[in-house]
């Protein structure tokens, strides 16, 4: 073995920690690509074939939707420099993974370190599901949702009759623009790695804590959701301490054993107690860019979709030119005119966003640190930094 193998300078820590440390690939301050040719084998194994015009033609798109947005979005403080020329104007996405790795390259190299972390996470952002199948994927998880939502005299609630939950609003989360999408994987830690689980989402607001709590029993009891199909590390609750509703629902009963409490009494005297109690701990692991008066319960969920695939164009006209010749009586053909007609089922889980939160928290989270373009400032400033680094000083 030669001993060069085993100098400290062959081991690239900072991409190996990103495949057994836990680190981001976006973070990591330069490349260690050496040549044309091990550039070829780099795009390769991302996806992509230089040698081939449309894989070039998708890395243009890509590199031309990156340089618009470090321009429109990150490159607008007063005093921010330029993109360079070169950088710029250089379509040759290989000489930009060799510029990213050359650290002798004082201007070149960090630039080109933007621009690529910037197009990684554009063609992480698009979902061929979501694309495809959009509209028939949103329609069918708001189906689950529209026939539990009733509206009386004005008055929204939760379900119907003795067991109806009090709404004050009920909301359909709009769908989320690419540019959007890309803000939030940026300024995620584990970035491209996490998917975008909002594409689908609504939000339940009551005008009680407790509330909110008997909404999402609501959706599981009534199979509006399927509770083995949320994802455990996408759920947050900083709206109810689970231990102190516990508690409080032991007491209540037994005050309503001794007779001190009537049965119909019940539920006000849970909804008072549990919305005088603490709001939970925030975790360490909670969006870091969220104001601690945005409470909620929330949860990604997955759902199964079945939709109709049809046949594409060029083929189903090849059929019908094919109808009345000889070969219209093959098998083959037979099982494609059946796919034609009726077209074929496919299915695949796709995720949506459920968000419960009372009154006054979503007063809360509409205004003070909690509006929108508050937080909208805060996780810009999180990506600019994040893709720039020390080319932008931290905008104040």
């Amino acid at each position: 073995m030669h001993l060069k193998y085993l100098a400290p300078s062959q081991f690239p820590f900072d991409s190996l920690g990103a495949i057994i440390g836990g680190a981001s690939a976006i973070d990591v301050p330069r490349l260690r690509v050496s040549g044309m040719a091990e550039a070829n084998d780099f795009l390769r194994c991302y996806g992509f074939d230089w040698a081939s015009p449309s894989h070039r033609l998708d890395l243009e798109l890509i590199r031309t939707e990156a340089l618009a947005f470090l321009e429109d979005e990150l490159l607008t403080e007063p005093g921010d420099p330029p993109i360079p020329v070169e950088v710029r104007e250089q379509r040759d996405v290989r000489k930009l993974l060799l510029w990213a790795s050359n650290r002798d390259l004082q201007v070149l190299q960090p630039w080109s370190c933007s621009v690529l972390r910037l197009m990684h996470t554009i063609s992480h952002c698009h979902s061929y599901f979501a694309q495809r199948f959009g509209e028939e994927i949103r329609k069918q998880i708001l189906d689950r949702f529209q026939p539990h939502i009733y509206e009386m005299s004005g008055k929204l609630s939760l379900g119907k009759g003795a067991f109806a939950i009090p709404l004050v609003n009920f909301e359909i989360k709009a769908k989320k623009p690419m540019r959007s999408v890309l803000m939030k994987l940026l300024h995620k830690v584990e970035n491209v790695a996490t998917d975008i689980f909002d594409y689908v989402g609504v939000r339940l607001v009551t005008k009680q804590r407790f509330d909110a709590l008997l909404c999402v029993r609501y959706l599981r009891k009534n199979n509006v959701i399927m509770f083995a199909n949320v994802k455990p590390s996408r759920s947050r609750n900083t709206l109810i301490d689970m231990a102190r509703v516990r508690v409080i629902l032991d007491v209540v009963q037994q005050k309503v054993e001794l007779g001190e409490i009537h049965d119909d009494a019940r539920l006000d005297a849970i909804r008072q107690l549990v919305q005088i109690e603490p709001y939970p701990q925030i975790s360490p692991t909670d969006n870091p860019h969220s104001s601690v008066a945005y409470r909620s319960i929330q949860f990604t969920c997955r759902q199964q979709i079945r939709v109709r695939e049809s046949l594409p164009k060029e083929m189903a006209s090849l059929l019908t030119a094919l109808a009345d010749s000889p070969v219209a009586q093959w098998p083959e053909v037979r099982a494609a005119q059946q796919w034609a007609k009726y077209g074929s089922e496919i299915h695949f889980f796709f995720p949506f966003e459920v968000q419960v939160m009372d009154e006054q928290s979503y007063e809360m989270s509409r205004s003070g640190l909690a509006a929108h373009d508050v937080y909208k400032k805060r996780q810009r400033e999180t990506v600019r930094q994040r893709v720039l680094g020390t080319l932008c000083p931290r905008s104040v």
